[in-house]
């Protein structure tokens, strides 16, 4: 339906109104319909951002060129910030699990490590044999 307005002397009005009143009607808002939206893939379960048990900090992590990378996005210690903890991860179907690297602080170097998913979150084994150390993370976002 259309209708038009028109005010003396304003003729930007009249197209403006013009404008809004040949719209279709509007409905009331609907509530949209709750999805819950599967992850691409299974290896995407991963993505979010992270707060490993025994840091105050939230690591963010992404998909990067087919593999999975984190970044610590907050922390106490403001130099951590944009800090790379986590590389080269990838999904293993077989295994249900990811594995990559970790950035060991107190060793100052990248070791690798295995995560898989728990009902609180992630464990995430890094190092290997006697220099192993289990770590339990939960979900931030």
């Amino acid at each position: 339906m259309l209708f038009r307005l028109s005010l003396s002397g304003t003729l930007g009005c009249a197209v403006a109104v013009s404008a809004l009143l040949s719209a279709p009607a509007a409905r009331a808002a609907e509530p949209a319909p709750s999805v819950a939206l599967a992850p691409a893939s299974p290896g995407d379960a991963l993505l979010g951002v992270w707060k490993p048990a025994d840091m105050e900090a939230e690591v963010q992590i992404s998909a990067n060129n087919g593999q999975y990378v984190g970044g610590v996005v907050k922390a106490a210690n403001p130099a951590m910030v944009n800090t790379m903890m986590l590389r080269g991860i990838s999904y293993d179907a077989a295994s249900g699990s990811w594995k990559g690297e970790i950035f060991a602080l107190k060793r100052g170097m990248f070791v690798p490590m295995t995560i898989r998913m728990t009902p609180a979150g992630f464990e995430m084994v890094a190092g290997s044999g006697i220099m192993s150390k289990t770590l339990e993370w939960v979900r931030v976002q």
